[in-house]
């Protein structure tokens, strides 16, 4: 199997400002210059396909067990950094395959998640009892925020540890992700938030639903406590962070809440998922304050092409998810 798309993946301009309103934004290292350029060359291609989706800066391949393995391999060579997703005992042998591929993998990842009852009864809560301090403002990314902005996002980002976000996923995502930003009274940014929708916006064919992405796999029924079936709406916030001189102040489960929120009256989430570094008691403790716990049943793996990915950052620095 071979995959190309409209793309000169080895001209892709090696540089840290993002590129205008209407094109992919592109921001960070060489690498992730290069898989957000592939990403959004291809996003068409993705949102046909059954068990895809893309937060802008990774592939997602969901219940990826089921893929044969030449596909894996494809996916992963072609997009240089995929997040596949499988029932947590049948990570091991997803991990064995992969390398015995010649990829890289990365097993440090934790899921969390929770129905949105869940989430909106913690959110509310914590509404009750921790809010912003006198003088920040929170306010949506609009789909023609100015590159400016969009740059000193995507700063934040990196110097917080993430994998940065290209501009068109901060910028709506075309109609697929919301953005919140924090600034003091002067303007400036001191956190930021986005929230990715994992399912297909519309049935993929005539008659058929859209398919909930992720949740699929029969976790606990005492775990699931008020859905019933399958979510039909999926979310994941990604990327919460905080400048440094305002961390350690409580103020990123809010932030995130605000997204979860806003992300369940906007696009009707039913189930949030959240992605954590195994040793990130961090962001863990904050995912928590926001209701979402501990998943049991499944997991993801991080594939790249080249070799493994550095941390970033150390985890004291990071306030968030994925």
């Amino acid at each position: 199997m071979m995959l190309a798309f409209d793309l000169d993946r080895d001209d892709a301009p090696q540089q840290r400002r993002p590129a205008p309103a209407d094109g992919p934004g592109c921001f960070g290292e060489a690498a992730d210059h290069r898989s957000q350029r592939i990403l959004y060359a291809a996003r068409g291609w993705i949102a046909e396909q059954d068990g895809m989706t893309t937060d802008g800066r990774s592939l997602l391949l969901l219940h990826a067990q089921r893929t044969p393995p030449d596909r894996r391999e494809a996916l992963v060579r072609c997009f240089e950094r995929v997040l596949l997703h499988a029932p947590r005992l049948e990570l091991p042998a997803l991990a064995a395959s992969l390398r015995q591929a010649g990829l890289s993998v990365d097993e440090g990842l934790s899921v969390m998640g929770a129905p949105a009852g869940e989430v909106r009864a913690a959110v509310q809560g914590l509404g009750r009892f921790r809010s912003f301090p006198p003088g920040l403002r929170l306010s949506r990314v609009s789909p023609d925020e100015d590159d400016d902005a969009i740059r000193e996002i995507q700063e934040l980002q990196a110097e917080s540890g993430h994998a940065p976000l290209p501009g068109w996923m901060l910028r709506g995502g075309e109609g697929r992700s919301l953005t919140l930003a924090l600034r003091d009274g002067r303007g400036a940014l001191v956190g930021c938030t986005t929230l990715c929708v994992l399912t297909r916006p519309e049935p993929a064919e005539a008659g058929r639903e859209a398919l909930s992405q992720l949740g699929l796999l029969g976790a606990p029924p005492l775990w699931i406590s008020d859905v019933g079936e399958a979510p039909s709406w999926t979310g994941m916030p990604i990327c919460t962070c905080l400048r440094e001189d305002h961390r350690g102040r409580g103020l990123g489960a809010p932030l995130q809440a605000a997204a979860l929120q806003e992300g369940h009256e906007r696009f009707g989430i039913r189930w949030f998922y959240a992605l954590v570094r195994s040793g990130d008691e961090i962001a863990k403790r904050m995912n928590a304050r926001c209701g979402l716990a501990p998943h049991r049943a499944e997991g993801f793996l991080l594939a790249t092409a080249g070799p493994p990915e550095r941390p970033r950052r150390h985890a004291e620095a990071r306030r968030g998810s994925g």
